[in-house]
Parts: C-alpha cells; sequence; structure tokens
C-alpha cells in the first residue's frame, strides 16, 4: 500500500471515523493510533516485519525505563553505561540493515544449500526515521528533560505514529507525546486545513515530481545524452526530490493535522536559500533539529575540542575551530544517514565542505563583499546567490541520483562532454503538454516558496474563503491531481523518494 493509492485513502477515512467516535471514550484514541500504526506496518510490509519492529520498541521502552531510573538514583556511572550501551544498540540496529545486508544474503545461501529457506530480506519501513527518534527520546531521558514513558501502548503509538512512520518528520518524545496523550475532539477547522494540505501534497507528488521523474530517466537512462542536456535533468531532478519529499510530508502533516496532531514542519522555503548552511537550515527541518541538538553541540561544547582550539592563535579561528569540526561530522553522517555507498559518504563530505567552509571563510567572504561594494540585501545579488546555492546543490545530487560512485563520476563526466548528435526533449518520455504541465508546475512550486518565504500560505488563505469558493478549490484541486498525475497500476503514483533513504 502506497501512500498515493487509494487503499491509503481509505485506510485514513477508517482512521479518523473510528478516531473521532471514539473521542469521548477516555484514552480510546491513543489505542486507535497504536492500532494504525501496526495496520500500515502490515498493509505496507510483511508481517514479520512487524515483529522487528516491536523487538526494537520494546528494547528502548526497557532501557528507557533503567535509564530514568538511574538518572533519578544520580548513579552516573550506571546511566552512563545504560544510554551508551542502548545507544549502540539502536545504530547498531539501524547500521545492519543499512550497510550488512550481505551477510543474510550469505546466510540464504548457506542454509538454501542444506534445504532450508528464508523469506527474502526486507528493510523495515520506517527505520531511518524512528531509529533517530529512539536516540533523542533516550539522550533526553539522560538530560533530564522528561521522564521515561510508563505506558507501553504508548511509547509504542509515539515510536510508530503511522502519519510520519515513512517519510517522517522525525518525532520528539516532548512534543508527540503529549498530544497522543490528549483527548481529541472533531475540529473543522482541522479536517479543512489537513485536507488542503493533502491535496497539496499529492499535486506535487502525481502531478510535479512524478511527472518531472519521467523526464529525469528518459534522459539519464540514454547514454547518448551529454552535455547540458544531463545537467538540465539534474537540475529537474534536483525540483523532483523537493516536490517529492515536501509533497509526502504535507501528506503526513495533513493527515496529523486532521487528527488534531501538529508535527514539526520539515520545510521553510528551502528554494530561497542563499547559502548551503541556510539551506540545511530550510530543508529536512527536523533531521537538522536532530543533529543540532545531539550531534552538533555536543562536539562544540566538547572540553577535549574546545582545550584544542585554544591552540590555535588567530582569535576568529580558534572559536569557529570546533564549529567547523562540528559541521563535518554531522555532515558526513547526514550523507551516511541517506545511504549505503560511497556515494552517500562523499555526499554528506560535499555538503561538510560548503558548510564547514562558510565558517572557516566568513570573515574572508565578509570583507570580498565590502570591498566589492556588494550589498547582500541587492535584490541581483540575492537573485544571484540563490542560484548559485541551488547550482551548488544540484551538484551535490549527482552523488545520490547515481547508484554508485563510479556511476556518480560518469553523470559528471556526461555533463562535461560534447553530445555526439542533436537531442530533443520530445524523445525522453514526455509531449509537449506533459512539458507544458511540467514547466507551470515547477513554476507553481517556486511560487508557492516565494509567497511561504514572505509569510504567505496559500492553504491558510483558502481557509477564510467563503464556503463554496473553498468548495471550488477543492473540486479544482482534485481534478487537476486526476487529469494531471502521473499514475502507475492500479491509480498508484510511484514510491515516494525519501521512501528509500
Amino acid at each position: 500500500m502506497e501512500l498515493t493509492s487509494y487503499h491509503f485513502l481509505l485506510f485514513i477515512l477508517a482512521v479518523l471515523i473510528l478516531y473521532y467516535a471514539l473521542s469521548r471514550v477516555k484514552g480510546a484514541q491513543r489505542y486507535v493510533i497504536a492500532a494504525a500504526n501496526v495496520a500500515l506496518i502490515c498493509f505496507m510490509t510483511r508481517k514479520t516485519i512487524l515483529i522487528l519492529i516491536v523487538f526494537l520498541v520494546l528494547f528502548v521502552y526497557f532501557a528507557g525505563l533503567l535509564l530514568d531510573k538511574a538518572v533519578k538514583e544520580k548513579r552516573k556511572a550506571l546511566s552512563n553505561l545504560i544510554l551508551y550501551g542502548a545507544l549502540f544498540f539502536v545504530v547498531a540496529y539501524l547500521c545492519y540493515f543499512k550497510f550488512f545486508k550481505w551477510t543474510y544474503e550469505l546466510l540464504q545461501q548457506t542454509l538454501a544449500l542444506k534445504g532450508i529457506g528464508l523469506v527474502e530480506w526486507i528493510f523495515p519501513i520506517g527505520l531511518s526515521y524512528y531509529t533517530l527518534t529512539m536516540c533523542a527520546y533516550l539522550l533526553d531521558i539522560s538530560h533530564k528533560k522528561h521522564e521515561a514513558e510508563r505506558n507501553l501502548i504508548d511509547f509504542f503509538a509515539f515510536v510508530t505514529f503511522f502519519p510520519s512512520l515513512i517519510e517522517g518528520p522525525i518525532n520528539l518524545y516532548r512534543k508527540l507525546m503529549p498530544q497522543i496523550k490528549e483527548q481529541h475532539m472533531i475540529n473543522p477547522d482541522n479536517l479543512s486545513e489537513g485536507f488542503v494540505r493533502i491535496l497539496w501534497g499529492y499535486f506535487k507528488k502525481l502531478v510535479i515530481a512524478d511527472r518531472i521523474g519521467v523526464l529525469v530517466i528518459g534522459i539519464l537512462s540514454d547514454e547518448t545524452a551529454a552535455g547540458p542536456l544531463v545537467f538540465f535533468a539534474m537540475v529537474l531532478y534536483s525540483f523532483q526530490i523537493y516536490a517529492d519529499f515536501s509533497g509526502g510530508i504535507d501528506v503526513v502533516m495533513g493527515v496529523a493535522r486532521m487528527m488534531d496532531i501538529g508535527l514539526t514542519e520539515n520545510f521553510k522555503a528551502p528554494l530561497l536559500s542563499v547559502s548551503v548552511t541556510e539551506y540545511w537550515a530550510r530543508w529536512h527541518m527536523s533531521l537538522g533539529e536532530f543533529m543540532e541538538k545531539y550531534i552538533y553541540y555536543p562536539i562544540v561544547l566538547n572540553r577535549r575540542i574546545m582545550k584544542l582550539s585554544k591552540k590555535i592563535k588567530s582569535t576568529y579561528y580558534s572559536k569557529a575551530f570546533s564549529a567547523f569540526l562540528a559541521s563535518v561530522i554531522v555532515f558526513v553522517i547526514v550523507g551516511i544517514w541517506h545511504g549505503t555507498g560511497w556515494n552517500y559518504v562523499v555526499y554528506g563530505c560535499y555538503q561538510a565542505f560548503f558548510v564547514g567552509g562558510a565558517v572557516l571563510m566568513g570573515p574572508v567572504y565578509k570583507a570580498l563583499l565590502q570591498k566589492l561594494h556588494i550589498q547582500a540585501k541587492n535584490p541581483v545579488w540575492h537573485i544571484f546567490v540563490i542560484l548559485r546555492t541551488f547550482t551548488v546543490l544540484t551538484f551535490g545530487r549527482y552523488f545520490i541520483r547515481a547508484k554508485d560512485l563510479t556511476g556518480a563520476f560518469e553523470l559528471f563526466a556526461r555533463t562535461f562532454t560534447s553530445s555526439a548528435g542533436k537531442q530533443t526533449l520530445l524523445e525522453k518520455g514526455l509531449d509537449v503538454p506533459g512539458l507544458i504541465v511540467m514547466a507551470i508546475g515547477i513554476l507553481i512550486l517556486i511560487i508557492a516558496d516565494i509567497l511561504a518565504g514572505n509569510g504567505i500560505r496559500i492553504r491558510e488563505k483558502v481557509l477564510h474563503m467563503h464556503i463554496l469558493a473553498r468548495f471550488a478549490f477543492y473540486m479544482v484541486t482534485i481534478v487537476c491531481i486526476i487529469v494531471f498525475g502521473m499514475y502507475g497500476g492500479e491509480f498508484t503514483g510511484a514510491s515516494f523518494i525519501y521512501q528509500g533513504f
């Protein structure tokens, strides 16, 4: 069951009906969420995966209780042992499924020789997201930001919260759990706001992202395509991955809002970013928040690193050293989090180069602008730095678009190779009307970011429309999605790109 399938829509409708039918029964909605989590896991993957997920949830649940007890008793050595042991297990669990698939395949082959069969390898859905949620949960208990959760059902409902199970965002206990424990009454405004956001998410995914995807695949799969055409495909891929990921998050946020639950925003007009650093503050914000709180600042404030930085004679670079080191480590981890190949490691290093470089070269860059009499707020300069940042990020995506590092370098080589013959977009999967719809979709995406960057959100405007105008807007949007959306079998769109990370 995909998030773009009608099965998913029927599933959400059934959950909402049951959720609000039991709204006056104290505590019942938590059980609805937990049951919906189980159902979605079973619908989207094999039931054996549910066992693996429940096992990890149970491990972290009991580790949290033991850690909480040790913290309250001020047994620092024991609390550290429990914390680091539990974190190691959770991270090792994630790394095994990400990096050591071959060991399971080897076991399959060995047992097959003895006539014993094992089920095919399946990556547990949502693992990259809820493992970070679990790590944050344990660290917050250690830092006394909240106590351990005593109710196992509530804890399961929180960790595997079904709207955000596949796409994120990465949920924090102190933000989500209080909402899960609350009693929620049906609210027409929440339903309307959530519905509009779901429509916007499906529009971005089915009309924009999947249509761009057809052209991107058509160009990059043609080995004769080279030069500017390949770079154009990668520019389109930048729009595709944004429309795809943010579209999935909009569906997630919309479903949660219809349940009267607010999740952490994951995007803040990233197309308007004037630097790679700012981009990562606007893109996948829940991941950024996790990395900042639980990795970046602990490194920056580490006593040994601070002591090392004092050995640097320059006052500025002495202060900047820890920030630079933390940025490099964070983005290497971000790269590895995205995937299993060396191309993802290089992707992380590529991002670290620009973010860390911005820390080290900050004064030089500022002095250069002053010398050239360039005002940062100058409209022409502002547009230039936005396009510059977009271009830098586009080149970085060569590493995550390719299957491996060799494939990424081949893409780079093709980009800077002259084409052998005439190349036309009409041979790459889309006809003229399709190209027009794609161009309009990208334009809408850019305009939406510009409006959001100026504090104007279309969905909020829709909520203040007259009911007839709002209904007309719903109908027009639904018709556009149905008519212009790209579908596979059974009226289902392609899987979301970030489901694979």
